[in-house]
């Protein structure tokens, strides 16, 4: 290995050193805030005639461990723009640590040259979110914003999409993505989201709604590469109670303006998992602390998103923790405003299938169909 480097946008690597037999190994890099870790991101220059191998030496306690690690095909790229799956990957013991060392993962590239990227998940980095949003922002009915500034000073982008023909009594639907940093597929949601939303299939769900859109709500843990906090190492999915983070105080000022309105009449909060045992799949809201009605929209919500897409799994929701600190115990029970949990798998669909960019894109559109369904109830 000539060299190596993760010091640049999402970057994620330490400790990284070429093996005698050719496997590059390295650690994912820990963040302020707590143990959880698992996003690594890293370029390397190791010039070989097959595809090399690289291991992660501190899998064990990475947040998604054991069983999780052997759905994991990690990407990899040689420009960092065009990134397909690795085929290869196993967890476990090998070598001497088998007589009592930790399991370490292990997966190989699908191909070979002199510098490979590789990513646990194709990244979606703060500059890629700037090039699409200069995309859309120059078509109809589209407005860039910020919503406000991050702990380091950046801008936290919003898209803005105003019901076609508005009036005093439109309300707004939020759709609020990456508070975790290193949860990237659920970018991928959300660009699909946007996109069906700018289409003419969906100009009757836009006549009755206004969007607002926070795509990256962690860009300063996007930035650094990190996986669960920002660069305060405040948990941004948890910060409901105390609000310790500027992005979180944010988030509440403009969700707080639109409840003075017409109201918002829920929220999409957008997560990514790796779990072996589930497709992409929804956090549900126990039924007792909601009323009725919504607890009737939800059970809409998944019946009609699982039947859209074959990787969305809507027939077994996960019941969603009773935390106080998370966002959508708070707004219910301050605002009455639902908050509708995803969770994009990085690996592995409810059928079995690949997880790609692709199926990401269409899962989007997959979620703001379920949306029409409900809330207008006409067939799409």
């Amino acid at each position: 290995m000539q060299e190596w480097t993760s010091d640049f946008s999402a970057g994620n690597a330490e400790k990284v050193h070429l093996r005698n037999d050719g496997t590059v190994v390295f650690s994912i890099e820990s963040e302020p805030g707590g143990p959880e870790y698992l996003w690594f991101n890293l370029k390397v220059a190791a010039k070989s005639d097959a595809p090399i191998w690289f291991m992660v030496e501190n899998a064990l306690n990475a947040h998604q461990t054991n069983e999780r690690w052997s759905i994991s095909r990690p990407f990899f790229s040689t420009d960092g723009k065009n990134w397909i799956r690795c085929i290869d990957s196993r967890f476990g013991k090998e070598g001497i640590a088998k007589q009592g060392g930790d399991p370490v993962f292990r997966f190989r590239s699908p191909i070979v040259a002199d510098t490979l990227y590789t990513a646990y998940f194709q990244p979606f980095t703060l500059s890629d979110l700037e090039t699409y949003l200069q995309a859309i922002s120059t078509r109809e009915n589209v407005s860039v914003s910020v919503l406000g500034q991050s702990e380091e000073g950046r801008d936290i982008p919003m898209v803005m999409l105003p019901s076609i023909g508005a009036s005093e009594d439109t309300q707004t639907i939020w759709i609020v993505t990456r508070e975790h940093p290193g949860e990237a597929p659920a970018s991928f949601v959300c660009q699909g989201m946007i996109e069906a939303l700018l289409s003419d299939e969906y100009k009757s769900l836009r006549q009755k709604f206004s969007f607002k859109i926070v795509p990256i709500l962690n860009v300063d843990g996007v930035e650094a590469g990190y996986y669960y906090h920002n660069a305060k190492g405040v948990n941004l999915a948890r910060d409901w109670v105390d609000f310790e983070a500027v992005e979180t105080r944010a988030l509440k000022s403009a969700l707080e303006q639109d409840t003075t309105g017409p109201g918002i009449p829920f929220v999409v909060n957008l997560h990514s998992s790796n779990d072996p045992s589930k497709g992409h799949f929804f956090l549900k809201i126990p039924s007792r602390n909601l009323s009725v009605e919504d607890a009737e929209r939800q059970k809409a919500f998944y019946k009609y998103a699982g039947r859209q897409h074959d990787q969305i799994q809507g027939n077994a929701p996960v019941i969603l923790k009773d935390i106080p600190g998370i966002m959508g115990n708070v707004l219910y029970e301050k605002y009455g405003i639902y908050v509708l949990y995803f969770e994009s798998n990085y690996s592995r669909g409810a059928d079995g299938s690949d997880v790609t960019v692709e199926s990401l894109l269409e899962v989007g559109e997959a979620l703001v169909n379920a949306v029409a369904l409900v809330t207008l109830g006409e067939p799409q």
